[in-house]
């Protein structure tokens, strides 16, 4: 069951990334070669405990790298390696727990009217978590925040992330970061 879930939700983000880019209309004079094709992003922030996972532990570090590859400017479909690091209660006597987290994610992003190039997002995704201790899980993110350009090639990214990780207590947890993006 779990496995059908995480195919049923792949296939459904990639209905909406690619319903989305065709969806808007490009403008022509907007066409710039190297918004598309491959993109690289770094990103740091912090890693913030949800539900159950709350009451063991306190937020830590978040560190992550995306490589992307856009196919219009408004859609990227993307590979997502990301740490995320929990530091435990005092008396909960555990480790300090982390997830790895591997997953493929769809980007669909706006342009926002404020005349800067800002553009926002959203991107939702499956992947593979795989814990500091004990076996390794399926879940999924989704995400929203925006890309703001400070000269070709890069961009500011800046976002807030939510995770399901499904484990037997199901594990939920937010990422705020901020990145680089290369093109």
């Amino acid at each position: 069951m779990k496995l059908s879930f995480w195919v049923n939700l792949c296939v459904v983000l990639a209905l909406f990334l690619f319903s989305t880019a065709s969806a808007q209309q490009e403008d022509p004079k907007a066409r710039v070669p190297y918004l598309r094709g491959p993109h690289i992003s770094f990103h740091v922030g912090s890693t913030h405990p949800l539900g159950d996972l709350d009451s063991l532990t306190d937020a830590n570090i978040h560190a992550r790298v995306n490589l992307d590859y856009a196919f219009t400017t408004y859609a990227r479909l993307m590979f997502m390696a990301g740490l995320n690091q929990f530091t435990a209660e005092s008396f909960a006597g555990v480790e300090h727990p982390r997830w790895i987290n591997l997953s493929i994610n769809c980007k669909a992003l706006f342009p926002a009217p404020t005349g800067t190039g800002m553009r926002y997002y959203l991107q939702g995704g499956c992947g593979y978590y795989l814990p500091k201790t004990g076996s390794n899980e399926i879940g999924f993110n989704l995400g929203l925040g925006g890309q703001i350009p400070i000269g070709a090639p890069f961009d500011i990214e800046f976002g807030i992330d939510y995770h399901h990780v499904f484990t037997d207590d199901t594990t939920q947890f937010l990422t705020w970061q901020l990145g680089v993006l290369f093109r």
